[in-house]
Order: structure tokens, then sequence, then C-alpha cells
């Protein structure tokens, strides 16, 4: 199969066009190139870019931007010119798969980490979950350290009290995503990153005027990457019999102690 025929099925035509195509599209490489193996990863960093190649991938779908914009431009600089040319130096095709794995009728990568959990209850198909038996901030965190396979992450405001309803705001949201989550009867925000002085700071002043209001952050990568991994899996074989494989790109934090 071609690598365009491959992303087609997997974006749909619908967010091949307008905005949405404007950032799942082809980033590199030829569309029209036959596929023998499919490499998945969350970031083409050079690692990850240099592993497929060597598995023989002739297809990288990645979440995230190649040239570090939304967009995509590529913008000339000492860093991204040689990553042009180890790009180019592989012949791997690479397309994006974001727009169309947030935005349908459910956020795939929500719904991967409601997957991972196991809580039981009601997800409203994008960013509300509600918790059927109600747990602790800490006993979240845990389920959260031990399904993500996380040494740690960072809370704030309330580490007492229950839990019951959730907000998911995995990856970076648009800043007007936060904003309820201030006012309305949610307990608990799951964040990827967020900016702290503007969305971090009154969610401490909440728990410190009383309210139930927890923020638990766990870096962009760590809240995103294991959808992508799903995903591989979910697309495994699916596509003519072609082999897909799963290229951890890891970690974007070093934990120094």
């Amino acid at each position: 199969m071609k690598a365009i025929e491959i992303m087609e099925a997997v974006l749909g035509k619908e967010f091949m066009e307008g905005w949405h195509g404007m950032v799942d599209c082809c980033h590199a490489g030829n569309p029209e190139c036959e596929v023998q193996k499919i490499g998945v990863c969350f970031a083409a960093t050079p690692e990850v870019l240099r592993q497929a190649a060597a598995w023989g991938a002739q297809l990288l779908i990645t979440h995230e931007p190649t040239y570090y914009t939304h967009l995509n431009e590529f913008k000339p600089s000492l860093l991204t010119n040689q990553k042009k040319e180890l790009v180019e130096s592989t012949g791997i095709t690479i397309y994006r798969y974001h727009n169309s794995m947030h935005f349908r009728g459910e956020d795939m990568v929500s719904r991967a980490f409601l997957e991972r959990m196991g809580w039981k209850g009601i997800f409203d198909g994008q960013l509300k979950f509600s918790l059927d038996t109600p747990l602790s901030p800490a006993q979240i965190i845990k389920d959260i350290c031990s399904g993500l396979g996380l040494p740690c992450l960072r809370a704030i405001g309330r580490e007492d009290g229950t839990v019951r309803k959730i907000a998911l705001f995995l990856g970076a949201r648009d800043e007007n995503t936060y904003e309820p989550f201030f006012t309305d009867d949610t307990d608990l925000a799951i964040c990827g990153e967020i900016c702290e002085w503007q969305f971090g700071e009154p969610v401490r002043e909440a728990a410190q005027f009383g309210m139930q209001k927890t923020m638990l952050l766990l870096g962009h990568v760590q809240s995103e990457k294991f959808a992508m991994e799903a995903f591989a899996k979910e697309i495994d074989g699916k596509f003519s019999g072609i082999p897909v494989q799963y290229f951890d790109c890891g970690d974007l934090f070093t934990y120094i102690r």
C-alpha cells in the first residue's frame, strides 16, 4: 500500500482538508511511496528516526510536529537544517496524526488514558470523567504512576478529601479549556503541561480557601505517548498485513535527585 492510502484510512478525508489538513499532513518524504513497514512514535526525535530507519520503516506516523511548530513550518536554523538532513537521509515519509486523534466524536488520547487506568465511571468522550466510586487524590496519583510507569508527578492543591469528577487536560490545551475547572464542581484535573502562574496558582489558592481542587501535572510527553503506543498495536497488520512498530522517544525530562 502507498503511504497516502494508509493515512487516508487513519485520518479520514475530512481531517485531510481545511484546518485539520494543515496539521495532520505529510511532513516529509513521498506520500506515494510503497510501504512495507510502519513506524509509530509520539515525536520523531533524531534517535527515533535512526531506530525507525534501521528497522526498515518507509512510513513514520508521529503525534507531534517534526519542526517544532504546530503547523510544522520549516524555519531554517542550525538545529532544523541538521534535522532536515537526517530526515532526508533516512528516506522515511512522515505523517502527523494529531487533530484526527483528538477531535473526532471521542478524544482517543483521553480514551487510551482511561483504559490504562481501569477506573469505572462515565466518560463524556472529550474532557470529563465521573468516577463511580470516589477516590482520594493520593490514590489517583498512585494509579497514574503505576498505570503509566511514571517515577513521579507534580501535584497542586488538595492532597486529602475525595474526588469524583475529573477533567482530562492531557497534552497541551487551549487556555480557554482550563477556565471552567476553576468555577465548576470538577474536583481534579489531570494535565500534560500548563502555564503555571495562570492555571496552577488558582488551584493552589482554591485549595487554601478549602475548595476540593487538585491539579496533577504529568508532562506533555508522558500524558500522551501511551496513546500512540496503543494506536500502533491497534493498526498492526491492519493494512494488508503490514507490520507496525512503536518507537518510544522517552520522557522529555531527566529526574535528578
